[in-house]
């Protein structure tokens, strides 16, 4: 069974980290001015069934929160604030790269933050860290782990941004490398990566929007907190935008290449069938076997064609080359 992850908040003092539920309640029975985060990662429905009855939100659906959700989103939900977010994860291997996307779901009331996800433990070790650096940003309330979160997931979309840029840089070289290997394979890769990173990126927006706006239930204070978080995430926007760009522009110089290199192929094939034609029509001319045929009983006469067909083929060969057809 998971492990939740307690974490007691006061910006009077650093963050706490505990296993103890029941301990945490207590604490925050007694001091009023303390929230609470619980953390689960890949929960099992008696797990989250435990968690949420101590918590006092036990009317929340395991199925409806372990669903993927295909949209990101922030909404009131009787009274809770439910927010929808889908953090990314970028693997490399031998073979390429591949991103995939997890959901996380943030539970916020007036005490607690209740937070579920999985494969995301980096992230959420990372939101720790961050408090624990920082203690007085948790004078803003619950709220502050959702903007804490959200930071690092668009942080997340900056730096994944950054290493698709670097590998189309790579792979641009690689186009117009004579020596390298074909790189179309890698070339579709980047382009469904980043339509993917698209795909999941564009949703985010809204909910931030809503965010720093106050179209859900938001302190004043931190609406400016998530505004920053919207620049930010609009500056990756504009780097996916670019990215989208660089690797169109490396398929069409891939396929410019390619179409040039045939051209080339097609040149050489021609100036060879053409040289071949000399001696061809020589050859079928003699070869049509007519009693008079000027040269049939020449001594010198099978030399001298063969020396004229030789020649012949090297003048075209020199004129084709000439032309840098060959």
């Amino acid at each position: 069974m998971t492990t939740p992850h307690v974490v007691v908040c006061d910006a009077s003092r650093p963050v706490e980290l505990t296993e103890d539920l029941d301990s945490a309640l207590e604490d925050l029975t007694r001091f009023g001015d303390h929230f609470l985060w619980v953390d689960l990662e890949s929960p099992s429905q008696e797990t989250f069934a435990n968690a949420t009855r101590r918590l006092g939100v036990s009317d929340v659906d395991f199925d409806e929160v372990t669903r993927h959700r295909s949209r990101q989103s922030a909404t009131l939900v009787r009274g809770v604030l439910v927010v929808a977010l889908k953090a990314l994860h970028r693997a490399t291997n031998e073979e390429g790269s591949a991103l995939t996307s997890s959901q996380v779901l943030l539970f916020v009331t007036d005490k607690l933050v209740l937070s579920v996800h999985e494969g995301c433990a980096d992230l959420f070790a990372e939101v720790r860290q961050q408090l624990r650096d920082r203690p007085e940003c948790l004078k803003f309330g619950p709220h502050i782990i959702v903007q804490e979160v959200c930071d690092e997931i668009v942080a997340t979309y900056d730096r994944i941004a950054h290493e698709i840029e670097s590998d189309i840089i790579e792979v641009e070289h690689r186009v117009f490398d004579l020596h390298a290997a074909d790189p179309l394979d890698d070339i579709y890769g980047l382009k469904r990566e980043v339509l993917f990173f698209r795909r999941v990126e564009d949703p985010l927006h809204p909910v931030m929007s809503d965010l720093s706006r106050g179209r859900v239930p938001v302190p004043i204070g931190m609406r400016e907190r998530f505004q920053q978080s919207l620049h930010d995430l609009d500056r990756v926007d504009n780097t996916i935008d670019s990215l989208s760009e660089q690797v169109t522009s490396v398929m069409q110089a891939h396929l410019a290449q390619v179409s040039i290199q045939q051209n080339t192929d097609m040149r050489k094939i021609s100036s060879w069938a053409a040289i071949i034609a000399v001696p061809t029509l020589v050859a079928g001319v003699y070869g049509m076997n007519f009693t008079y045929m000027p040269e049939l009983h020449w001594t010198i006469g099978y030399p001298l064609v063969v020396i004229v067909m030789l020649g012949a083929c090297l003048f075209v060969y020199r004129l084709l080359k000439k032309n840098n057809w060959l």
